[in-house]
């Protein structure tokens, strides 16, 4: 047998006291009451951070090359360079969007040897479309002669999270051959 004790009159609880408890479990089970303009403000905040991470995953993705190389060729006579004189390359490419551009060429002299040149560094702005141009390094003097090799890459920098990773899009140029002749005899 359970014995009951009467609640003492101090602890019972007073209208006061049940509107009180009533409220706080209306507040806690209820839905929130936001006011208009914070929905509207954090409705913007969401949107502006998931914007933010479109932009950020859209610069990831980004790995087209912005150039398409259409035709490359040497234009010297017969393809013959003399060690001293410069290799001359017809370029023609379509330029679809600007970006930074690092391009990068060495070549294989006549014994085979691996000759470096500088990253020659520039932007490509301007109008988009078709460029042509001839281009192209300068024989050291301490290349060999026989037969050459020109090969090249190009880097793209097309937005700024390529640029702060140093992520770029490369693009590998075909080999171009041609002949290295000995240096002309002094006149």
């Amino acid at each position: 047998m359970i014995h009951h004790n009467p609640t003492p009159d101090a602890m019972k609880p007073t209208p006061t006291d049940i509107d009180l408890y009533a409220r706080a479990l209306a507040l806690s089970h209820a839905p929130r009451q936001i006011p208009i303009h914070h929905r509207v403000l954090d409705f913007f905040y969401w949107i502006g951070i998931m914007a933010a991470f479109g932009w950020i995953f859209s610069m990831a993705i980004d790995r087209d090359p912005p150039v398409k190389q259409l035709a490359r060729e040497i234009v010297n006579p017969s393809k013959q360079v003399r060690v001293g004189e410069r290799l001359l390359i017809h370029g023609v490419r379509e330029r679809l969007r600007s970006c930074e551009i690092a391009r990068r060429w060495w070549i294989i002299d006549g014994a085979g040897r691996r000759i470096d040149f500088e990253t020659e560094r520039f932007d490509a702005y301007g109008p988009l479309g078709r460029e042509e141009e001839v281009i192209g390094p300068y024989i050291p003097l301490d290349a060999m002669p026989g037969r050459g090799r020109l090969l090249g890459v190009v880097a793209y920098d097309c937005n700024p999270l390529q640029r702060a990773l140093g992520w770029s899009i490369v693009s590998i140029l075909s080999p171009l051959e041609f002949e290295i002749l000995p240096r002309a005899p002094a006149p």
